[in-house]
């Protein structure tokens, strides 16, 4: 029970701190848009720059999405091998996978 509460805690943390260097990320591209605006320079000035952090940012999705299945991959490995987890208590709400659920995270994006 020790280990997967541990991989657990660990999940949760990697989980976060990617969404966290995508945030600093986004924050990043605004400022830098920001600031060409605020000094009146072209379109064009950094916008190879501009291509590159935006790329990076896709490629942290990626990452997150393969940690996210990761996740979901150690959940039945533990269910399988009754390794207990759960009573560390996530406390995260984990998305519904019934339609009328999938629709309702549709409008909340919006």
């Amino acid at each position: 029970m020790q280990v997967g509460i541990r991989v657990a805690r660990q999940v949760r943390t990697a989980e976060h701190a990617i969404d966290q260097a995508m945030i600093e990320v986004c924050r990043l591209i605004q400022t830098s848009l920001e600031g060409r605006v605020e000094t009146r320079l072209a379109a064009e000035v950094g916008q190879s720059a501009l291509e590159n952090i935006v790329a990076g940012l896709g490629q942290l999705t990626t990452v997150r999405a393969s940690v996210v299945a990761g996740h979901a991959e150690l959940a039945t490995v533990a269910d399988n091998h009754g390794i207990g987890w759960r009573m560390e208590g996530m406390g995260e709400s984990k998305t519904d996978t019934r339609p009328s659920a999938q629709l309702d995270v549709v409008k909340l994006a919006a």
